[in-house]
């Protein structure tokens, strides 16, 4: 059965269990998916008041992009955890002579770029999300500004915590034109990823806080 298809109970059971997976990439993915599921749930909702108007088209392009990303997440917990297992199948491959010494690293290099490309791309869908998150407690409906502001938080955080799982295989991998590019594009979607949620949550807190005159 794929992880995705678990139970929260058969989940959270095999996540805390001494396996390698589901690991850091997987719960990034669920996270990012419980994000998407949010911006989905904060954009309709706010489709049925007032201030929505304005901005009726593109809260309706908020919900098809959050529906498309949580399905994509939810694919990812799958295909992380895949990844990873692929790229350990590798490191256990036969080295008894050259030759299998030579197709050993070749399979080690190829299982290290998917285990990077994976986190990545689930990176990439949490930017998406972060962006329409923050732009969601800006406009949203102010009855769920802090759906929204969570929303932007677990985005954020599935975002670094699927970077770290990119970043972990960098450190082994040949072809450093490829390491190169990924370690500027990890450190942009940090940098953007932290001011991203920092702006949001201010803004969420701003609302909340808000005490109208007397």
């Amino acid at each position: 059965m794929k992880l995705a298809d678990l139970s929260l109970k058969d989940f959270l059971d095999a996540l805390g269990s001494d396996k390698a997976t589901p690991g850091g990439g997987a719960v990034a993915a669920l996270t990012g998916a419980n994000a998407a599921g949010l911006v989905g749930m904060v954009a309709r909702l706010t489709l049925n008041h007032p201030e929505a108007v304005p901005r009726i088209a593109d809260i309706h392009g908020f919900i098809a992009t959050a529906d498309r990303l949580r399905q994509e997440l939810r694919a990812a917990i799958d295909s992380d955890a895949q990844a990873f297992d692929n790229l350990m199948a590798a490191y256990k491959l036969p080295k008894t002579d050259e030759a299998e010494k030579q197709q050993r690293n070749q399979a080690i290099q190829v299982g290290l770029k998917a285990a990077t490309d994976s986190p990545l791309n689930i990176a990439r869908s949490c930017y998406e999300l972060l962006t329409i998150a923050g732009t969601l407690t800006q406009v949203g409906g102010s009855q769920v500004v802090s759906d929204a502001g969570a929303a932007a938080l677990l985005a954020e955080a599935a975002l670094r915590s699927a970077l770290l799982q990119a970043r972990i295989n960098l450190r082994s991998l040949k072809d450093t034109e490829y390491a190169a590019a990924a370690r500027s594009e990890i450190e942009h979607l940090e940098q953007w990823g932290q001011s991203q949620r920092d702006a949001a949550l201010q803004i969420t807190l701003d609302k909340l806080d808000f005490k109208p005159k007397a």
